[in-house]
């Protein structure tokens, strides 16, 4: 790299970092609203002006951000012969960014729809030097050899400075909420890794093998999440032939992704939210070791000691109780009681803990049925890190514990609204690694556009994955010419990144 090309990449990696880190005035954060419903009529779209101005919108945002992302990309050392190749490391990076920026479903789609000429034009913006668009093949042949830690440090860097931007406190001022949950990304009939997990082991009709994976979010007040850390769940080699060895589970990638979290954010600063499997001693104290709150779901089957006294202190103490009706006209009653005591482990560790209840009452008309109403009643539990009284308890289970269902929203939008979560674009365990880092970096840049001020009345109106969709049909249709000079004509100072990066701001809600 020449001194020339080194000062530009750290420009643009020093834009990149100040969009994230929020050196601009954002809107105030408020409460998020109930997400509105598509209207259910002839017409609606935009036209062909509103069309090329949002495609316009959306190429001046990848111009800004994507140059960034690339500049701290593009310091991973390249483990091919380059003399020998066609496309550099950079070119491979950023090709594989956009294939998840576009929503491509497969490596076989991203060879047939980004590769034409606007896509080749959209590269050159980034790379001026691209004589042509790679292969899917051949990023996936890089992605084999390449340090994919390398991938996974650059985001965690981006996510980190986020965290302590002025953006984010300006957007989510307290504590981090931070949600945690594992999912399968796909399995087969056969080994196709000796990482894999398996299921049905010793079954030869039921047996599987399995790529499952611990992931983290993290949630903003205004209704963003953004993808934090990923555990992946391996065995180690020669596991999988010793059944004297068992193999790698949630509880085992808590503890890695716990030490990353707190190793990356900090002591304290943490509110975690997690099902209830995490429901046991080990992980209450290790939250408590680190100085992190924390709400559990608890089910009535486990920790039986503790329900046991927790219903005894309820019966003793009714002054404990909470009733209160929430904004969709639901009818709740809380219980909850603190300082009950559980001991655990060989050593008989004691810990305290807080429980506190929540029964809900609503009555549900179904109207597609027999249209008559039917009375619903649904019961939760939490275990809580905080002491909880008549002053927080409502806060407590209602604007922070349940806000654990957002990961499986975001589980929704990966697997089911664009990013191809679930399909195998690689079964080399290193590749496969590297493409589920890509995706995460294009969701995060996604997420940033669609979170924008410039972009919220499109989204609003074709929805997120619609207005994705929308805009990469037009590229792909019209190409990038028209919507280049549309960004020249709405930017009065001309192609100067440095004037469109103002208007680069995140809206509240």
């Amino acid at each position: 790299m020449t001194n020339k090309e080194a000062k530009c990449a750290a420009r643009e990696e020093k834009r990149f970092d100040d969009i994230v880190y929020g050196g601009h005035k954002v809107a105030a954060a408020v409460q998020p609203q109930k997400k509105q419903a598509q209207p259910n009529r002839k017409g609606g779209g935009l036209d062909a002006g509103d069309e090329n101005a949002m495609a316009a919108d959306y190429i001046r945002l990848v111009g800004i951000l994507l140059p960034g992302a690339l500049a701290k990309l593009s310091l991973l050392e390249d483990p091919r012969n380059v003399k020998k190749c066609d496309h550099t490391l950079p070119t491979l990076i950023v090709y594989g960014l956009i294939m998840f920026l576009s929503h491509m479903q497969s490596r076989r789609a991203a060879n047939q729809d980004i590769s034409g000429e606007s896509a080749h034009e959209l590269l050159k913006q980034v790379i001026p030097e691209l004589a042509s668009i790679p292969h899917a093949d051949t990023l996936a042949r890089l992605l084999k050899r390449v340090d994919v830690d390398g991938i996974e440090s650059c985001y965690e860097d981006t996510v980190t400075t986020f965290i302590n931007s002025k953006t984010f406190l300006e957007l989510n001022p307290g504590q981090c909420l931070i949600a945690l949950d594992g999912t399968q990304k796909y399995s087969r009939r056969y080994c196709f890794d000796e990482h894999t997990l398996v299921y049905n082991r010793g079954n030869e009709d039921k047996e599987r093998y399995a790529v499952y994976v611990l992931e983290s979010i993290l949630i903003l007040n205004n209704g963003m999440i953004l993808p934090l850390f990923t555990e992946f769940l391996k065995n180690d080699d020669g596991e999988l032939g010793d059944e004297a060895k068992k193999q790698d589970c949630e509880l085992k990638a808590f503890t890695r992704l716990t030490d990353k979290i707190a190793k990356v954010i900090g002591k304290g600063r943490v509110t975690l939210l997690v099902d209830g499997l995490y429901a046991n001693g080990p992980v209450v104290s290790r939250c408590k070791a680190f100085g992190w709150d924390f709400m559990i779901n608890l089910k009535r089957g486990s920790l039986q000691t503790v329900w046991e006294d927790f219903d005894g202190l309820c019966k003793c103490d009714p002054g404990s109780t909470l009733q209160n009706t929430t904004e969709a006209k639901r009818g709740q009653i809380f219980h909850w009681a603190n300082g009950i005591e559980y001991i655990y482990g060989k050593n008989h560790k004691k810990i305290y803990l807080n429980i506190v209840t929540c029964t809900e009452e609503w009555t549900e008309m179904h109207l597609h049925s027999d249209g008559k109403p039917k009375a619903m009643v649904c019961e939760y539990a939490w275990l809580s890190s905080m002491e909880v009284t008549e002053k927080n308890v409502v806060r407590l289970c209602n604007d922070i514990a349940r806000k654990r269902w957002r990961i499986e929203n975001n589980f929704l939008v990966l697997k089911h609204q664009g990013y191809a979560y679930s399909h195998c674009f690689s079964y080399d365990w290193n590749a496969m690694r590297g493409f589920h880092s890509l995706m995460k970096f294009a969701h995060f840049i996604n997420t940033m556009i669609l979170s924008s001020t410039i972009t919220c009345e499109q989204v609003k109106a074709l929805g997120a994955k619609g207005f994705i969709k929308k805009v990469w049909e037009i590229l792909r249709l019209r190409g990038i010419g028209q919507h280049a000079d549309a960004v020249s004509q709405n930017n009065p100072a001309g192609r100067n990144r440095g004037c469109i990066y103002r208007d680069v701001r995140l809206r509240a809600a």
